[in-house]
């Protein structure tokens, strides 16, 4: 289109952790890489290298969430991949706040409080976790630094690689993509994937 250049975002969930394992809700809780997802995140990185020969940019900038799971996918990635540079932690792309329910399991809290329960399932997306944020709060810092790093990359004529959580990167798809929330339950981003976006920026 006339007027536009594009540009790339590659979307990569970071291995399997230990929560995923355990199952549960496992937002802001800290959690280790298995061997399994230390895998993952090698082979991503093996991808990501061929990708990026195959459609290069004048730079390349890594973002990850600062949580151990995604960092440490964001390490590997960058080795086997041979981005250069420093991996910039983005603390607006953490997983959403679960607040008192982080570690547990749904069944088990809805059991004890399944008045709270109905609250979610009822209005999920205004439903606020105990102590921790609701999924609209949560979209809104996701999509503010999306806003900010893709105009940066924009300026600098750079591809994007963000190395963060299943439900930052689907909320990032969803808005580039000009989506409804309510795709959000749509959309599958398995552990260690990359998800490659074409960004159209003015020139």
């Amino acid at each position: 289109m006339a007027g536009e250049d594009r540009i790339k975002a590659y979307l990569l969930r970071h291995g399997e952790a230990s929560g995923n394992v355990r199952g549960g809700y496992y937002g802001r809780t800290e959690c280790p890489l298995t061997v399994a997802g230390r895998l993952a995140a090698m082979q991503a990185g093996e991808e990501l290298h061929m990708a990026l020969q195959e459609d290069p940019a004048q730079e390349i900038l890594l973002l990850s969430s600062p949580l151990q799971r995604a960092r440490d996918t964001a390490v590997i990635v960058q080795r086997m991949a041979g981005i250069s540079g420093q991996i910039i932690l983005e603390p607006a792309w953490e997983e959403i706040d679960f607040g008192t329910w982080e570690g547990r399991n749904f069944a088990d809290i809805q059991r004890e409080d399944p008045d709270t329960c109905q609250q979610l399932c009822d209005d999920w997306q205004n439903f606020r976790y105990p102590e921790g944020e609701s999924f609209r709060q949560f979209t809104e810092r996701v999509i503010a630094a999306w806003q900010k790093w893709r105009a940066y990359a924009a300026k600098r004529q750079a591809h994007l690689v963000v190395v963060s959580h299943g439900g930052v990167l689907k909320v990032i798809r969803l808005w580039e993509e000009g989506r409804s929330w309510e795709d959000f339950w749509r959309i599958r981003i398995a552990l260690g994937e990359i998800q490659p976006l074409l960004l159209a920026v003015k020139k």
